[in-house]
């Protein structure tokens, strides 16, 4: 008699992938729990759902796909919030979530008697807490590791001195250590990109362990824009304006570009203040710092290049949402985008090099003017990366860890 495949305990706080990696397992039956700090039950859904905007905000910590009765909220994690709320010393110690999402993982995978796959930061005391033999482990591993990451930031940081928030911030992640621990023991690890696995890899981690799955991306309608054309060629950057995405490459090359055809939109909720008071990039920038989804749908649309020239990102995100809009994307070698698209639909560059960066937004200019830019192919093609193929292919790597 055949024994039944081995379940999977998950565990991440906050509405992390948009709790596909829990989903893929559930629709197939091998989710014994998915741990996390916050979820609506099923029940409530209705409800919140006429409730507006706040409910809206509160049904973010809920999937129809991912039934409630499968998710457990750490006991530990609110008891520590509750007693942070009313003793603020503690606020700081007190309302980490990590330990206590690993706790309880490793609670529940006793109980279920199933494996672990643990995001980074989630895993290092469910993972150290018993001997390797105990049950298989899963890592999904969704950003590089700090140790490359770090020398990265480091030496674009000494090429622009104005750079001086980023390095504290970097300082206080170099502190923690467990996440070497955790790839370590370790039986699987998923990475999003091949980046993040090569930054892995260079610790001497086995490199059989890895599996790169990119990311995938909700249903996007395909609409294309009609024969008549803009005046300009539209770039776009979409993130956080900081040194990790990159930005100050973004304006330094503008500037070097001296685009006569083009207009960059810059969207962005937050950019770092040395930044933006360091660099002028010239005419043709439009700063944007609030949009909601369905302008930021619109801006996807009416542009023809998306740019992104991050230092180092786990995925990019971002590129699947521009590619899957018919947007071109430019982005360098230390993201996702290698890992999607082909050459019709994106330029690589080299991380941290304006001169570079400056001419493929020259060159994008020059393919936009000879309408060489296919959007109805690069549409289809970033859509054709859904959240389906992700949790095929996530399920497919998984083998290790469901076997008895």
């Amino acid at each position: 008699m055949t024994e039944a495949p081995v379940q999977i305990v998950t565990a991440a706080a906050g509405r992390r992938d948009d709790y596909q990696v829990p989903i893929a397992l559930a629709t197939v039956d091998l989710l014994a729990c998915h741990v996390t700090d916050v979820y609506a039950p099923d029940v409530l859904e209705p409800l919140l759902g006429r409730l507006g905007s706040h409910g809206r905000r509160i049904l973010r910590r809920h999937s129809p796909l991912l039934p409630s009765r499968l998710v457990h909220c750490s006991g530990r994690l609110a008891a520590r919030k509750a007693a942070a709320t009313f003793i603020s010393a503690l606020s700081g110690p007190l309302q980490g979530d990590q330990d206590p999402i690993s706790w309880s993982a490793l609670r529940q995978a006793r109980r279920h008697h199933a494996a672990l796959l643990l995001y980074a930061g989630y895993a290092y005391r469910a993972f150290t807490a018993e001997p390797r033999s105990a049950r298989k482990r899963g890592l999904i591993q969704y950003h590089p590791h700090i140790r490359d990451s770090a020398a990265i930031l480091r030496a674009d940081a000494e090429r622009y001195p104005f750079i001086r928030r980023a390095l504290e911030e970097l300082r206080c992640d170099e502190q923690d250590q467990t996440n070497i621990t955790e790839l370590e023991i370790a039986d699987v690890v998923i990475c999003n990109s091949s980046f993040t696995a090569a930054t892995c890899r260079s610790l001497g981690i086995d490199p059989d362990k890895f599996k790169v799955i990119p990311y995938g991306i909700d249903p996007v309608p395909i609409s294309f824009r009609s024969a008549e054309r803009s005046s300009q060629c539209q770039f776009i950057f979409v993130g956080s304006g900081i040194q990790r995405k990159g930005l100050h490459h973004l304006l330094l090359a503008w500037r070097q570009a001296n685009l006569t055809h083009s207009q960059l939109t810059i969207v962005s909720r937050q950019i770092d203040p040395e930044i933006r008071s360091a660099i002028d990039p010239g005419e043709g920038v439009l700063w944007l710092d609030s949009v909601s989804n369905q302008e930021l749908d619109q801006l996807y649309r009416q542009s023809d290049v998306f740019v992104l020239p991050s230092l180092i990102e786990g995925f990019g995100y971002v590129f699947l949402e521009a590619m899957a809009r018919g947007c071109f994307c430019i982005g360098t070698a230390n993201t996702g985008l290698p890992d999607i698209g082909d050459d019709q639909c994106r330029r690589l560059i080299p991380a941290g090099e304006p001169r570079d960066l400056a001419e493929s937004l020259r060159d994008a200019e020059a393919a936009w003017a000879g309408n060489e830019l296919d959007q109805k192919y690069i549409a289809l093609k970033g859509a054709a990366r859904d959240w389906t193929s992700f949790r095929s292919d996530l399920l497919q790597s998984l083998s290790s860890l469901i076997d008895n």
